[in-house]
């Protein structure tokens, strides 16, 4: 992590510890002209210069012999020597003590119904507020921060969690790095925003600090709005920030905070192109550069792996919406994400294009990550391929544009799913989340695609061949992720991609409407009660899944208005949702289910149908 801003400094400040160089430099001075015995008498009365220890020794605390430009510590150590050339005065700001006072005066305690400022967020946590003061130090009031950051042991713990279980199916910060930029001098450590992004996710899927999440999503949102209007906005432009808004977005995906995602989403985009990310590995353009060039291949590959993840959010909030997506695949000239085990190491792998991974020989060279923007590019073209009508398209010809676009896509999706390496196949790559979820992306892809496929077809009487071949492909497709999900059951799914929930929930609609036809299948019956036990335990850890159970509490309505018997069949997913929908979000009726291809189910009335449609 290279990029830094000025409030991504640590609570760990200098002042009182560069004094403390400072005073023990002084002090051998003193002791070496003590021991000269004062022979050098033309030089009494000039003092000798204090010798100024380097960044790193004074946060270690370390004896620094302050030989430039780098000190014999840090050159045996391996670290980055910095010197700071301005001595800093110790104490206090000037005018601060006063403030201070003027805060520890006695004031009448507030009542219960009137909390004091700031501290509301810290009661409903359960955080001790008396401690705040205690570790409030003089460093965090040069730092800009409102509030100390949490304890090193919570964020050593907070770190851990998110890289072992946020990280895979997030893959764009580089671990080492961050983690090594965290002991740098204050201005060359990831900026406080993206830290409390990264805690955010962390705390939103372990139960020993699940109840700080709020409070640490309100402080990321809180430090990146603060770089925002700082100067002229120069201090947000940095990979940093920008990995900021999309761990944000996905966040506030998991927990429904869709209007903010959706914005997120789009922030998160737009940085990436004004960085540039989309166009790291084409030819120069006469365009405006915001970033110096990559140091070296690692930083350029988390520059890649950023980009990537904001295109695969900008596809997953459009599918689920309907709304436009704001990249063009046509603009896009950065490479496709090497191996995880090659950007943990930092050992330079070539990949290949988007367009060329969509060849039949381009499968065979994804990587884990590669195969998660492969998907979420198929399920972009799919979107665009129903949602954007054409005059030409001649749906109701098969040799027309429409189905000339249905079958490249299709033969994409087959030659994926049989060509991926062994590494990304089932069940080989059960314990990496990426391969899981391209796995049941590629099943997902297929039923919207088909769906598509069906409502063409019945809406232009094609005959009935056309539409039976997709709906095997979808009831098929519809098996095999219930049968992914059974082998993955037994494991921390709070480790899967949040998006995992969309897969489930495009199955078990199909189970739904196979059974308006043959109410009578077991099986089918089986791996729809299953999907659903599967979809409720998920929800507790992403709270995602929730706004899908509501919109199948509708696809229920309908089945048990058709077919009576089957009314009692199913827990039904409505009776354990509580949560509203979120406010702000208008739904048109007749708009399409997310991931679904056709107008809404006749059989159930314009009333019954969910608010929320993502």
């Amino acid at each position: 992590m290279a990029d830094s801003s000025d409030n991504g400094s640590s609570s760990n400040g200098n002042g009182g510890e560069a004094n403390g160089n400072d005073g023990d430099a002084a002090h051998e001075s003193s002791a070496s002209m003590f021991a000269a015995g004062g022979n050098n008498t033309n030089n009494a009365g000039v003092p000798k210069p204090k010798r100024l220890a380097c960044m790193i020794c004074r946060k270690r605390k370390l004896k620094c012999d302050g030989v430039r430009p780098s000190c014999s510590t840090c050159s045996r150590l391996g670290h980055a020597c910095a010197y700071d050339e301005q001595r800093r005065k110790s104490g206090p700001k000037r005018g601060y003590v006063k403030a201070l006072e003027e805060r520890l005066n006695p004031r009448p305690p507030p009542s219960d119904d009137e909390c004091e400022p700031g501290q509301g967020d810290g009661r409903r946590m359960g955080i001790p507020i008396n401690s705040v003061g205690g570790n409030f130090t003089w460093e965090m009031i040069g730092l800009g921060l409102e509030e100390p950051l949490p304890p090193q042991e919570t964020i050593d713990e907070l770190h851990q969690v998110y890289f072992e279980k946020v990280h895979p199916s997030i893959p764009m910060v580089h671990r080492y790095r961050y983690l090594a930029a965290m002991n740098l001098a204050p201005n060359q450590r990831p900026p406080v925003c993206l830290r409390y992004a990264m805690w955010t996710l962390a705390c939103s899927i372990t139960d020993k600090y699940a109840d700080l999440k709020d409070l640490f999503y309100q402080r990321a949102r809180k430090y990146v709005e603060a770089d925002y209007v700082k100067g002229y906005g120069e201090h947000m432009i940095s990979v940093a920030h920008c990995q900021t808004h999309v761990l944000l977005a996905c966040y506030e995906m998991k927990m429904m905070y869709f209007p903010r995602a959706w914005i997120n989403t789009g922030s998160a985009v737009r940085l990436c192109q004004m960085l540039g990310l989309h166009r790291l590995d084409g030819t120069s353009l006469d365009v405006k550069q915001c970033l110096p060039p990559p140091k070296d291949w690692t930083e350029r590959e988390e520059r890649r792996r950023t980009f990537w993840m904001a295109f695969c959010e900008d596809r997953y909030a459009s599918i689920g919406t309907g709304w436009p997506m704001t990249i063009d695949e046509r603009d896009i000239m950065t490479k496709l994400p090497a191996s995880e085990e090659a950007f943990d190491m930092s050992r330079p792998e070539q990949t290949q294009t988007l367009a060329e991974s969509t060849n039949p020989s381009g499968a065979a060279k994804l990587s884990s990550f590669g195969g998660i923007v492969l998907l979420a590019c198929l399920f972009g073209r799919n979107l665009v391929h129903l949602h954007r009508p054409d005059d030409d398209d001649l749906d109701h010809d098969l040799n027309g544009p429409f189905w000339k676009r249905h079958r490249q896509m299709d033969a994409i999706l087959l030659n994926t799913s049989l060509c991926l390496p062994a590494h990304l196949k089932l069940p080989a790559g059960l314990s990496k989340p990426n391969v899981v979820f391209t796995n049941m992306s590629i099943h997902t892809s297929t039923i919207c695609l088909h769906q598509a496929a069906i409502f063409k077809a019945e809406k232009n009487k094609l005959g009935g061949a056309v539409s039976s071949e997709s709906k095997v492909r979808c009831i098929t497709a519809a098996n095999e992720i219930a049968s992914i999900m059974r082998t993955i059951s037994h494991m921390d799914l709070s480790a899967m991609n949040p998006f995992i929930s969309f897969c489930l929930y495009v199955a078990a609609r199909v189970f739904v409407q196979y059974l308006k036809s043959r109410p009578d299948d077991a099986q089918t019956t089986d791996s729809l009660r299953f999907l659903l036990s599967a979809m409720n335990a998920l929800k507790r850890r992403n709270p995602l899944t929730e706004s899908f159970l509501v919109q199948l509490d509708v696809d229920f309505e309908a089945l048990a208005t058709r077919i009576p018997k089957l009314r009692n069949a199913f827990p039904r997913p409505g009776d354990s949702v509580s949560r509203p929908c979120p406010p702000g979000e208008p739904r048109d009726a007749d708009a399409p289910q997310p991931g679904l291809t056709g107008p809404r189910d006749p059989d159930v009335p314009r009333m019954t149908r969910p608010k929320c449609d993502v």
